[in-house]
């Protein structure tokens, strides 16, 4: 298949992906139908398919009042939240230090300045859960308000471009909680003390989702695992986060049938990083727990092909003649630059692990994580066709050069 026939696909694709598909949010219809299309995609290109079905929770938020006396202000419900109706007072409380000293037990509690500046991991979050946050989600437990409000900071880091940025994210966490800017929780922290009324429409969804998992060679090790999350944030199209990772591995699939590899190749679809529990990779590490020592290395694509950037890899774990046989390999290619180590995706459990990866991203990473990932920005028009094509064929040379290497090692 020529670079001008993958561009083709990768347009079709992304349009599958991002505008046919309306949600790929994890458990939702939209996320299940692509899921299908990429198993379709690697059976028809004669890989077997092992699929690793689990329950998860999906979610739906159909809006959020917020009212004090003839004011309204603009809030949101959290992700995951329950959704709930309450009149009570506010309170409003900027440090668990001024939390534990509030009455708040059955008021709506305002949380604002310090102790909302950053979005909380979940509640035992299986990669990192800071000391700080499990003490906040215990002090709100303690107070036991009616609803809680959020006026969380920008944090790109952990919540990409979205604002107003939802503090709590946790299906696992039953008070009521809604979201809104920092600079209305700021004036919404005059009326403290006064009443208020809060209607939330939210619901929590019993469903399911899977993993996908295309073999190569799948009794021959050591096996090189390529993977990319399938799932996307809610309301967002999801077109660099990460439908071309998606299309970037089907490429692959396609490139690499009736192949003579030695090595075995996992291609793998993994489902819900972009969810609270980050239940798929869980589901798959787990699987592969006990073969992690057959794994030669790890490659993961997130974020891929950014208009106007290169593609970009870093390395991690890798011994001198590895690094040296992925940089000899990479390094000459126009499309692909050496960029920074970077921990937020699929890659991070198998670094923490000792085992050898590549992450695959674009190289204007802090600018995509600011300003297009998790919101409706992120389309495929901020997608470069040609980039995802090229990330394909190079990846597609380092798995031939990755025969050689581990064959004789």
């Amino acid at each position: 298949m020529n670079e001008q026939s993958l561009i083709n696909h990768v347009s079709s694709l992304l349009e599958e992906f991002c505008i046919k598909i309306p949600t790929r949010r994890l458990g939702s219809a939209g996320n299940q139908i692509a899921s299908k299309i990429f198993n379709d995609w690697m059976v028809s290109h004669q890989f077997s398919l092992e699929r690793q079905l689990f329950d998860c929770q999906d979610w739906e938020g159909q809006g959020a009042v917020l009212t004090v006396n003839d004011s309204s202000f603009a809030v949101f419900p959290s992700p995951h939240s329950l959704g709930c109706e309450v009149q009570s007072q506010i309170v409003v409380a900027q440090t668990i230090e001024e939390m534990y000293a509030l009455d708040a037990k059955e008021k709506i509690l305002l949380l604002r300045g310090p102790i909302a500046s950053t979005q909380l991991m979940p509640t035992n979050y299986p990669f990192y859960y800071p000391d700080e946050h499990r003490e906040i989600y215990e002090a709100l437990e303690a107070a036991k308000p009616a609803a809680i409000i959020t006026a969380t900071a920008r944090c790109p880091e952990i919540a990409g471009a979205s604002y107003p940025v939802q503090m709590i994210e946790d299906g696992n966490f039953d008070i009521p909680s809604v979201y809104m800017t920092e600079e209305e929780g700021e004036c919404l922290s005059h009326f403290s003390g006064q009443m208020a009324t809060i209607k939330s429409i939210a619901r929590r969804i019993d469903s399911q989702a899977w993993n996908s998992i295309a073999h190569f060679n799948p009794t021959v090790y050591p096996k090189v695992m390529i993977c990319a999350h399938i799932d996307a944030k809610p309301g967002s199209p999801g077109a660099l986060d990460n439908a071309t990772g998606i299309i970037t591995l089907m490429l692959l699939g396609s490139l690499l049938k009736d192949d003579s590899l030695k090595i075995g190749v996992d291609i793998v679809s993994i489902n819900g990083e972009d969810h609270y529990e980050a239940k798929g990779e869980m589901v798959y590490f787990n699987a592969i727990q006990g073969q992690l020592k057959n794994l030669g290395i790890v490659i993961n694509i997130d974020g891929l092909g950014f208009v106007g950037s290169k593609n970009a890899f870093s390395l991690y774990n890798c011994e001198k003649s590895l690094s040296q046989l992925i940089s000899q390999t990479l390094n000459p290619l126009p499309s692909m630059t050496k960029g920074s180590e970077w921990y937020q995706g699929d890659h991070t459990i198998f670094v923490q692990q000792g085992i050898p990866a590549i992450a695959l991203t674009s190289d204007e990473l802090s600018d995509l994580m600011s300003q297009i990932t998790h919101t409706p920005a992120d389309s495929p028009d901020k997608v470069d066709p040609k980039l995802v094509a090229q990330a394909a064929l190079s990846l597609e040379s380092l798995i031939r050069a990755f025969d050689s290497y581990f064959s004789i090692s």
